[in-house]
């Protein structure tokens, strides 16, 4: 059973007011090498706001394999069904909880790090000992942990 983590964010408009009952589908689609082969996978996930805007998704985490390949596309539609935003290339590095902005800002490095077994991953924690408590098969020794309170 893969791993998986939280994100979470807000659905705002253009003059920044929060959209309720807007949806998030989030769409998983790659490839990942493991001891047993090549697997393909895929999913999609969806999520409705509510009365604030906020929404959250627990979505698989990719790198476990050895050479991940797998990414998030994650859009997010208002009642009306307008598309609102669309990210692609999103790429979960560990099971630790994380917004959408932290995933943004950290998906093309993870990516690279997860094709480069040398490249350093860049995982935001709201504390070092959430990043202890992750099993060692899900932590790496040039890992970069930045420490951010929620």
């Amino acid at each position: 059973m893969p791993n998986k983590a939280t994100v979470r964010g807000l659905l705002i408009d253009a003059s920044l007011a929060p959209i309720a009952g807007g949806k998030i589908v989030a769409t998983l689609a790659g490839s990942d090498v493991f001891e047993d082969g090549v697997r393909v996978v895929t999913q999609k996930v969806e999520a409705t706001t509510d009365a604030q805007g906020a929404w959250s998704l627990p979505l698989i985490v990719n790198a476990e394999g050895a050479a991940a390949g797998t990414s998030w596309t994650i859009e997010g539609y208002d009642p009306y069904i307008a598309k609102v935003f669309e990210l692609k290339s999103l790429f979960i590095a560990t099971p630790l909880a994380i917004t959408l902005a932290d995933l943004e800002k950290t998906s093309a490095q993870n990516l690279r790090a997860a094709r480069e077994g040398d490249a350093a991953r860049l995982i935001v924690a709201a504390s070092h000992d959430a990043y202890e408590a992750l099993p060692a098969d899900r932590k790496r020794g040039n890992d970069i942990v930045l420490i951010k309170a929620a």
